[in-house]
This record gives structure tokens, sequence and C-alpha cells, in this order.
């Protein structure tokens, strides 16, 4: 799952029988694809599971690590959670408690992902207006799609040299 760590909103899942450094970067890419327009994925926090992070790095701690070698490559700050400390990475620790206990009440995960994207309010985000995660994801994002929308009317009322 690619988590957004502000509203809670799911960016991509999926279910897969193994945890793969090729599948996470299939859906980080998804997500950072799926939601450019708005504005690039900074930052990445993972845990060290073997499909994040390489555990044999040379004496200046480089490896060649397929999933660290994408964030390089589109400037994704990968962030490791600290060893054994849940609480770091405690967001979508809790998105899998929640998958595990609900699963079974759903025909698909993309069902499961609408349902928490869409329907379900999330009570720690506010509880005062009770948001869902994608309504608390594009209120949070109005800002930067404004300047996007502002910046696209320009480039095309204004030529892209700047002419009108």
């Amino acid at each position: 799952m690619v988590l957004d760590d502000a509203s809670r909103m799911i960016l991509a899942g999926g279910e897969f029988d193994h945890a793969t450094a090729e599948l996470s970067i299939l859906l980080l890419n998804e997500a950072y694809a799926r939601y450019l327009h708005i504005a690039p994925i900074r930052e990445v926090i993972t845990d060290h599971g073997t499909q994040f992070y390489a555990m044999n790095r040379d004496a200046k701690g480089e490896a060649n690590h397929s999933f660290e070698r994408f964030c390089k490559d589109t400037n994704i700050h990968h962030i490791l959670a600290r060893v054994k400390h849940p609480q770091t990475n405690w967001k979508i620790e809790r998105w899998f408690r929640l998958y595990a206990e609900m699963r079974d009440k759903f025909q698909n995960i993309d069902e499961m992902i609408l349902w928490h994207n869409e329907i379900r309010p999330h009570r720690s985000l506010d509880e005062e207006i009770l948001l869902t995660p994608k309504e608390a994801f594009y209120r949070k994002a109005r800002g930067h799609i404004m300047k996007n929308s502002n910046d696209m009317f320009e480039r095309i009322l204004g030529g892209e040299d700047g002419t009108k």
C-alpha cells in the first residue's frame, strides 16, 4: 500500500503473494503518476524490509537496490523507519490492522480501498467534521491544484514563450 501521511488516503495498493522491490516500485510509481498533476511524491517512509532496502552495503554504505534507485531517480527522499520501532510507521501499520480485521467483508481489495478512502470517515483527522481520507486529501491539495491550474492557463493564454 502507498498511504498519504497527512490524509491517510491509500494512493495505490494491491494484494500480492510476496513483497518484492518490483511490486513496491510498481505501486509507488502508480501513486506518483496518478497524483503528479497535484504534486510529486517528495518522500516515502518504509521499514527495512528487503523489498525497500539492501542489507548488504559497501564500505561507503551504498548498495545497488532497485527500490532505492527508483527513489533516487524520481527525487523521492527515502526515509527508513527505526528498526523494531513500529511507532515510526504506525499509520501504515494501522492500515494493515484494519485490513486484517475487515478484508473478508469485501469482494476485492479495490472495494476495500474505495470504502476506506471514500466512505469511512477517519476519526483521527478531524473529530468535528468527520472527513473521509479522500476529502482530507483534496482539501489539503487544494492549494497545489489551484496553482497548477493557474500555471496551465497562463501557459495556454500567454503561449509557451510568454507571448499573447
